[in-house]
């Protein structure tokens, strides 16, 4: 494992460096990959450093800006600084915020084209995941087993469910982000009880809502989110504001009408990775922040129950970073996770061969 890689990895994603700050020397540069057959080619975006290079695919999680938004060109930009080639695509149903079959098929469209690119370094490349990417990243790992490194899933589910739920309620003591309500809703729409005919202003008016408020913490505030969702509320037709309401949870009765529209959707074999992870090869890691308000640290538990044997890398359950970042920590508590922190920097390090 290449000690540069493993120093720089620690002093830029360690509680020392402040979020805002990026490291030098690192190109980005957007290209296309075909898609899947009777798909739109796929937007990739390329991150390169002064190093030696070796080969990692970030997969992103449900994000309106997918590889756009400054966090996760921040993580590029410091695992690229680290001495990896990384690349992030731009996935269509994660940019429509949206959970569908056809995640799967681009995810693999996108991993052969850059295993085949010829300006692609030697070596199986790693692969990270953030979220809901970590569909991905197993799916290509146990579809592809003799191509690819070492997995990290950061942050990942196993019950897509659960994590809808978890999503309006919170539970085991970490409360819910209220600013990821709507999403829940989206993705169950022409399951809920009482949806019009035509969800499209419905849709727009969640997505809207989002674009406002999501990677702005202080929008977290009690006082912070709810005049958003008034003031969106008020541009939509009468009938339509009772169900956009809850579906930002500024009305009462969202958890029974999501329970409702998960009885109705039925199964969702897609969504969940875990018949597919006995063909695994591949050490996976698991990394899950035990503040994650998005998708709850349980999550890590149930995957690592579903690896086969000599495949799972290890499990760490951390306090310093949560769905999206730092998590903030005392001097004492910091001292604490310094092991945990440490374990996670040396998995990142070594998830491609140098």
């Amino acid at each position: 494992m290449p000690k540069v890689r493993l120093r720089r990895l620690a002093r830029w994603l360690g509680p020392w460096t402040p979020d805002t700050r990026l490291p030098p020397g690192v190109e980005a540069e957007d290209t296309h990959v075909p898609g899947p057959p009777g798909r739109a080619p796929i937007r990739v975006r390329t991150w390169t450093g002064d190093k030696p290079l070796a080969p990692l695919l970030l997969w992103p999680g449900l994000h309106y800006a997918g590889p756009d938004d400054p966090r996760l060109d921040r993580f590029g930009r410091v695992l690229a600084h680290a001495g990896y080639r990384v690349q992030a695509p731009f996935m269509p149903d994660f940019l429509d915020l949206m959970l569908r079959p056809t995640l799967v098929d681009d995810a693999l469209a996108v991993f052969d084209a850059l295993v085949a690119d010829p300006a692609a370094p030697p070596g199986k490349p790693g692969q990270l995941s953030i979220s809901f990417g970590s569909l991905l990243a197993l799916r290509v790992a146990a579809a592809r087993p003799d191509q690819v490194g070492e997995v990290l899933v950061f942050g990942g589910y196993a019950e897509w469910d659960a994590a809808m739920r978890f999503s309006l309620t919170g539970g085991g003591g970490v409360p819910h982000d209220p600013l990821n309500h709507p999403v829940s809703f989206m993705n169950l729409v022409e399951h809920l009880p009482g949806a019009p005919a035509d969800p499209a202003p419905l849709l727009a008016a969640w997505r809207q809502y989002v674009e406002a408020t999501w990677g702005r913490p202080e929008m977290k505030a009690p006082d912070a989110w709810p005049p958003v969702v008034r003031g969106i509320a008020e541009t939509l037709p009468a009938p339509l504001q009772p169900l956009f309401l809850r579906g930002c949870g500024l009305a009462p009765g969202a958890l029974g009408l999501v329970e409702e529209a998960l009885r109705r959707a039925g199964g969702r074999d897609f969504l969940d990775a875990r018949p597919y992870l006995a063909d695994l090869q591949t050490r996976v890691h698991l990394v899950h922040g035990m503040d994650d308000d998005v998708i709850p640290y349980t999550q890590a538990a149930l995957l690592e129950a579903a690896l086969p044997p000599g495949v799972h890398a290890g499990t760490h359950i951390t306090g310093l970073y949560g769905h999206t970042g730092h998590a903030a920590r005392g001097p004492g508590a910091l001292f604490k996770e310094l092991g945990a922190m440490l374990h996670i920097l040396r998995a990142l390090a070594g998830l491609s061969p140098a």
